[in-house]
């Protein structure tokens, strides 16, 4: 019967993950959210079908060490190091002016130095799963604010192994902090050294005898133990499990054997992060909501809303527009799936009480919950905001010199930058149209002619002249909305030579099907080949950019 109890404890999860899971994805919120929903739905708070958390607790807590390592996979060294700095300057920012905003605000209310300096980093934090998950869905991981709220991710997990070593430092007791954190801090140094630079090279060696024999079994079984080994021996240096861990997948993120590596552990992260997301929506106490409902509204609101205005504005500062600024905020406005890895270790070590631990957790849960409604409201207000700075650059009056002869590009990001680039340096004439206000004053402002405006509209492809221009580029990101583009030029205008950018294979396909005289798939340099293929066809030469112009307008 024992046996009998914990297999109807699984099936309950099990079942109470695929009903969320399903039900969260049918109604676009996310898997995340339904993993928890799902878990505080059966918790002991909910219909109370599961009470005892620690039998999965454990097991569910390896969930973020195999995340680490997946992150670390994505994060080899030298993409840290090419890391622009202007990006990588606003995630630092974001988590030390959150961090230390928050810790202040838990001070004023009467808390002793270190829980505030743990609150405060456990809430400076974001949910790195459920945001890029939402990105994925939505196909905006490869746009500007995609790419920046990604970067900001990226910072603070790497922020997450500093806070934990705080974490265990200050639990050493009031008296021992400078000498705890001086130890920590020694031991860290330590133990990434010998990481880094050991394990870089025994790794290689490792690995190589066991990929010979081709044996999937052993070579997957040689990665959990390289996952597990480096995250024991992080944890045996003061640190966590995850950073250990995190670690190693940097090191692996170097070697020929990442992907492989990857694909064996992606099934076991999956499976363990959503048991993670369930025990961690069975520990959001109901109860305990209803009981400060006031509280917990407030602090809520407070987390979301100070989180939303300090990171808009500090993305305006770093040279984000007002729209893009605002949805970073809100996109990443809640509490992370770190936080309760933070504070869990600071109620455990006696750095914050239990019940104002439990409290923010509950906070952070709900913040979770709503971020993709927060996601949602992002979106829209930065529509309204977009149209308002299109006023400012020119949205209703298009006025090109160039009549018949030029190019026009639609798309004027990394793809369309350098089309243009190339043919300014041949000197041949072009337009640009783009929807991104800050982009388009950017250009602007080196003296391209870029407008703000929708192709798709006719209004807009009179203004442009597209009746006699000599070709039309497309640089669009938007696979569905590239392709309705090709197929209303080509019918509208039979003659006209339109070269565009595919997602992949399959989309370049439908687009030479559609009329499109030259398609370049993404995985070629797209913005290069689409280039020299038009001026291929005009029989100019191909110049490096920054050649000297030969006439021409624009």
């Amino acid at each position: 019967m024992h046996d009998a109890g914990y297999l109807l404890q699984v099936i309950v999860i099990l079942a109470a993950a695929v009903v969320g899971v399903v039900a969260s994805l049918r109604l676009r919120l996310g898997s995340v959210l339904g993993y928890l929903i799902a878990g505080a739905v059966i918790g002991p708070t909910g219909l109370g079908l599961i009470q005892d958390l620690e039998a999965t607790r454990a097991l569910a807590e390896f969930g973020v060490v195999f995340l680490m390592f997946t992150i670390g996979l994505e994060l080899p060294l030298e993409r840290i190091k090419v890391m622009s700095a202007p990006v990588f300057g606003l995630g630092a920012a974001q988590v030390l002016v959150t961090a230390a905003a928050i810790a202040g605000v838990a001070l004023l209310a009467g808390l002793p130095t270190a829980p505030a300096v743990v609150i405060g980093g456990g809430l400076a934090l974001s949910s790195t799963a459920i945001v890029l998950q939402l990105l994925s869905e939505r196909g905006e991981i490869t746009s500007r604010f995609g790419r920046a709220a990604f970067a900001i991710l990226l910072v603070q997990d790497l922020a997450v192994a500093p806070f934990l070593v705080v974490v265990v430092a200050l639990g050493m007791g009031a008296d021992s902090i400078p000498a705890a954190l001086g130890l920590a801090g020694l031991k860290m140094v330590v133990a990434v050294i010998a990481l880094l630079g050991v394990g870089r090279i025994v790794l290689r060696h490792v690995f190589w005898p066991v990929a010979e024999i081709r044996n999937p079994e052993i070579f997957a079984a040689l990665t959990l133990l390289v996952v597990l080994g480096t995250g024991l021996v992080a944890q045996l240096a003061g640190m966590s499990m995850a950073f250990g861990a995190f670690l190693a997948g940097m090191l692996l993120a170097e070697t020929t054997y990442r992907h492989q590596v990857g694909a064996v552990i992606q099934p076991l992260r999956g499976l363990l992060l959503g048991l993670f997301f369930i025990t961690v929506g069975m520990s959001i106490d109901l109860a305990l909501i209803l009981q400060q409902v006031w509280l917990i509204s407030l602090l809520l609101v407070a987390l979301l809303l100070g989180k939303t205005v300090l990171l808009a504005l500090l993305s305006l500062v770093f040279g984000f527009n007002k729209a893009q600024s605002l949805r970073l905020g809100l996109v990443l406005a809640q509490g992370g799936e770190f936080a309760f890895v933070l504070l869990g270790a600071a109620m455990a070590g006696g750095v914050v009480e239990t019940g104002i631990g439990q409290t923010l957790l509950v906070v952070v849960g709900l913040s979770l919950v709503a971020t993709p409604f927060l996601a949602n409201l992002g979106a829209r207000a930065a529509q309204h905001l977009e149209a308002a700075e299109a006023a400012e650059v020119g949205e209703a009056a298009i006025e090109t010199e160039f009549r018949s002869g030029h190019v026009v590009i639609a798309g004027f990001g990394r793809v369309g930058g350098a089309v243009a680039a190339r043919l300014h340096g041949a000197g041949i004439p072009f337009v640009a149209v783009d929807l991104d206000p800050h982009c388009i004053a950017q250009a602007r402002a080196s003296g391209h002619p870029v407008y703000y405006g929708d192709i798709s509209k006719p209004e807009i492809l009179a203004a442009l002249h597209v009746e006699t221009a000599r070709s039309l580029v497309l640089t669009l990101n938007n696979a569905a909305t590239t392709a309705q583009i090709v197929a209303t030029v080509c019918y509208i205008f039979p003659e006209l030579k339109v070269y565009a950018r595919a997602r992949d294979d399959a989309h370049a396909q439908e687009l030479r099907r559609l009329g499109a005289h030259t398609v370049i798939p993404e995985l070629v340099e797209t913005g290069f080949a689409l280039a020299g293929s038009l001026m291929d066809a005009m029989g100019e030469a191909l110049p490096e950019v920054g050649a000297p112009r030969r006439g021409g307008g624009a």
